[in-house]
């Protein structure tokens, strides 16, 4: 690889971390006691609401945002070659983070706003959230094949990344178009929150095929 296209990836890389621990760190500050929670405008739009909603919401954010802000650390080769057991220890964390945040995720889709069409993208979200985490898990302790786990965890983690892309969507249609009712917003950004990410990870995978041998494919996302 050139140097350009080296520097543009470390500087991709750098966004993506800074992006994920700014919102992992929001969601935690703001959404992390139940106190804190209902006192978020998200919540209060939402008007009454069964009290069992509150818990998953929080047990959602929490998880969700401690996914976001550890996961991308597992893409980094120097620390999987030097500490292999804190690569171990993270990956135990966020398995774990995703489980919770994917089936709280299913239940907080069928009260999104945006109507039944983000229900559903929001749904099939917390479904693929959840099946890539099977299928990456499965890989590495069932199958014992280092390079499908990672490819399956790099699709987990593009649809974690889900977070930054709703935020950024979110206040692009407020700001661009002038759309701030997630109402109207979220009938297309729930779908278009996750979807390219998957299409990117695919392509940064494809193109790191056409030039690492198969069984060397995920040593990692970046040096």
């Amino acid at each position: 690889m050139n140097m350009s296209g080296k520097l543009f990836r470390l500087c991709a890389f750098g966004a993506l971390a800074f992006f994920a621990l700014a919102i992992g760190a929001y969601a935690l500050l703001f959404y992390g006691s139940p106190e804190g929670l209902r006192e978020q405008l998200f919540v209060t739009e939402k008007g009454a609401m069964p009290a069992i909603w509150y818990g998953i919401l929080w047990a959602h954010a929490v998880s969700a945002g401690i996914a976001l802000a550890i996961g991308w650390l597992q893409f980094v080769k120097r620390l999987r070659l030097k500490a292999p057991w804190l690569h171990r220890a993270i990956g135990y964390i966020y398995s774990a983070a995703i489980a919770i945040g994917g089936l709280t995720g299913l239940y907080l889709a069928f009260y999104s706003n945006g109507g039944w069409s983000a229900r559903i993208g929001f749904s099939v979200l917390s479904i693929l959230w959840l099946f890539t985490l099977y299928r990456s898990l499965e890989s590495i302790i069932v199958n014992r094949d280092a390079a499908k786990h990672g490819r399956w965890m790099t699709y987990n983690y593009a649809l974690s990344c889900a977070a930054i892309s709703l935020r950024i969507y979110t206040t692009l249609a407020a700001v661009i178009l002038g759309i701030s009712d997630t109402n109207v917003s979220f009938v297309v950004i729930a779908w278009l929150a996750w979807i390219p990410n998957l299409l990117i990870a695919r392509y940064i995978m494809s193109k790191r095929s056409n030039k690492i041998p198969f069984n060397n494919q995920t040593k990692g996302v970046i040096s």
